[in-house]
């Protein structure tokens, strides 16, 4: 709870630091505020409502002829859920600094170049703050920056950065967002023991859109490093992690398991795990449910005398996200 509450100073901080700043947004302004990433852009819809477990461990956690059952609710559809909130949460805790800072006008203008702040350190605080955005053409760059109190132009660092090419329309393109977590330990700014950097990746110019999410630890077997999301037409919707060290399939290895889920509005989906590290490599688990998260298709690519139960017809078209 530490971290977190920590994590939720840095916006709020800057917000009350900023509040004394008025004034109106030129249309320059606002060209610049257009560059930074929309929570609805980047965050997940989910397949359905029931709970799993944290990080898709559930269905790894059993045994491969376990994972499904026809007619029983689908393990996957509860694991993709409970991701996909996880997933949620991570975006919103970096993009929270970015929603506080639109809500204030610059500090200083200038023709490719906005600077909200600085802002001296308070009370306990001591850091002085500042973001920084600059223009090149259709790029866009930007940093929120920490100093010590008092200290020079070379003592700022950057906390978070981030960049936005526009391509297609206001808001549509390419864009990255990376939180330092490893510098901010080091300035004793937040203390998060584990993960050195937290990163987002995002296209948005065309269907499908694409989010990726990574985490860069010091303990890479703590969490799945890397999850993709990803939205097609029709609001087709994808979500691909891994699963890191699990005894998927027995035999003299443990495994490392790639979980691809995809599924449609009405909740029906499938869920496919490929086996990437471990006992029989490069074998496939694929799993289909309805609308009401209920198998309906199994198939094991390794069980040469029942390789399928159901009926493939089950599974909804998700060919547009083959794009």
């Amino acid at each position: 709870m530490r971290e977190r509450s920590m994590r939720h100073l840095v916006p709020i901080c800057l917000c009350l630091a900023l509040a004394a700043c008025g004034g109106d947004f030129s249309n320059d302004d606002l060209e610049f505020l257009n560059a930074f990433p929309r929570r609805e852009d980047l965050t997940a819809s989910m397949p359905g409502k029931t709970q799993g477990e944290a990080w898709g461990a559930r269905v790894a956690s059993k045994s491969a002829q376990q994972a499904g059952r026809l007619g029983d609710s689908s393990g996957i559809v509860g694991d993709t859920d409970k991701t996909g909130l996880r997933f949620n949460e991570a975006v919103d805790g970096i993009l929270s600094s970015l929603e506080a800072i639109q809500q204030y006008t610059p500090t200083k203008r200038e023709p490719n170049r906005r600077v909200w702040g600085p802002i001296p350190g308070r009370n306990d605080m001591r850091f002085d703050t500042r973001f920084v955005m600059t223009r090149e053409g259709e790029r866009f760059d930007y940093q929120l920056q920490y100093r010590d109190i008092g200290e020079g132009e070379d003592a700022w660092w950057s906390f978070m950065s981030g960049s936005f090419q526009a391509n297609g329309g206001v808001r549509k393109g390419e864009g990255s967002l990376i939180m330092d977590l490893k510098r901010a330990r080091e300035e004793r700014f937040l203390d998060i023991p584990f993960l050195d950097r937290e990163e987002i990746h995002y296209q948005t110019r065309k269907l499908p859109t694409r989010v990726e999410l990574v985490f860069v630890s010091n303990v890479p077997t703590l969490l799945p490093s890397r999850y993709i999301y990803r939205e097609a037409e029709g609001d087709l919707a994808e979500m691909t992690f891994q699963i890191l060290d699990t005894d998927f399939v027995q035999g003299g290895l443990r495994e490392d398991v790639a979980l691809t889920t995809r599924w449609a509005p009405d909740g029906r989906g499938t869920g496919i795990l490929e086996i990437i590290k471990g006992d029989i490599l490069g074998a496939k688990y694929t799993e289909c449910w309805d609308a009401q998260g209920r198998v309906t298709f199994i198939s094991r690519s390794w069980d040469f005398l029942n390789p399928t139960e159901g009926l493939r017809s089950s599974c909804p078209d998700m060919s547009a996200l083959d794009r």
